[in-house]
């Protein structure tokens, strides 16, 4: 009985680690989220500290940093990646017998798939925050201040 609910724990944090990750990799795909929420705001996807750096940028920079984060040749060319590492997984979900190895193998290609795309999109966002001014740095930080509020 223990063996059958760890399975279904980690089929459950599988599915959540995996819609994180697409939440990630589709906002660094997609475009410019420029979609303000009410007062309790949202964190977006990836690590909360750098989608409030990327929410605090300024209109411009923001641009800036989604033209710049669609024209990386990494990130770019990265959905059909995306979409082969999901499909991976699904197959090792439809195998009959389930194969556990050949699903932990295939979630961590992906687990190191998005850390390849997190990692690269930090460094898109270090070159943008780079290119601004002390005071805009200063402007920045007081926004991300601003963003994360108390208790968040």
């Amino acid at each position: 009985m223990t063996r059958g609910w760890i399975k279904v724990a980690l089929v459950v944090s599988v599915a959540l680690n995996v819609a994180v990750a697409a939440a990630v990799a589709g906002a660094l795909l997609s475009g410019e989220p420029d979609r303000r929420q009410g007062s309790a705001g949202r964190h977006g996807g990836g690590p909360p500290e750098i989608a409030t750096l990327a929410r605090g940028l300024d209109r411009s920079d923001r641009r800036a940093l989604f033209r710049a984060l669609r024209q990386d040749p990494v990130l770019a060319e990265a959905r059909p990646r995306i979409l082969a590492q999901r499909a991976e997984v699904a197959g090792t979900l439809r195998a009959d017998p389930f194969d556990p190895e050949a699903f932990e193998a295939a979630l961590g290609a992906q687990r190191r798939l998005q850390a390849e795309l997190a990692d690269r999109g930090l460094v898109v966002l270090t070159g943008i925050i780079a290119d601004l001014s002390a005071a805009d740095r200063a402007t920045l930080a007081d926004r991300m201040t601003a963003l994360r509020g108390p208790g968040r």
